[in-house]
């Protein structure tokens, strides 16, 4: 997973990768701390999936931005949309149902681009 120190710079991301899972964390939480290896592990099955975190620290305007109340959050974002969400409690079975359909229709839209 890349990490990303700001806003913008998570705007510039969005705007370059279509398909991308964001955690956002905050410094000394262990359940932030557990759930990013998990996440790292689940990426490397997924590799047209692109993994990044931001601590909320460095960007506090980002709460604001994406309704962030707690951490951590994971969210899966397609082309620049949330698609889905998890916060606090990650179910990873869910969220990689999540990523493989939308990884799917990465897939399928690749696909017709190239036809």
């Amino acid at each position: 997973m890349e990490s990303l120190a700001s806003a913008l710079a998570l705007d510039e991301w969005l705007r370059v990768e279509r398909l991308v899972l964001v955690l956002f964390k905050t410094q000394h939480c262990s359940v932030c701390d557990a759930v990013q290896p998990q996440l790292e592990a689940l990426l490397g099955r997924y590799p047209a999936v692109k993994g990044a975190y931001l601590y909320m620290e460095d960007a506090p305007e980002l709460a604001a931005t994406y309704m962030i109340f707690t951490s951590p959050v994971v969210v899966l974002m397609y082309e620049g949309k949330e698609v889905y969400r998890a916060a606090r409690f990650v179910r990873f079975a869910e969220l990689e149902y999540q990523v493989s359909q939308y990884t799917s229709l990465l897939a399928m839209d690749t696909q017709t681009e190239t036809d």
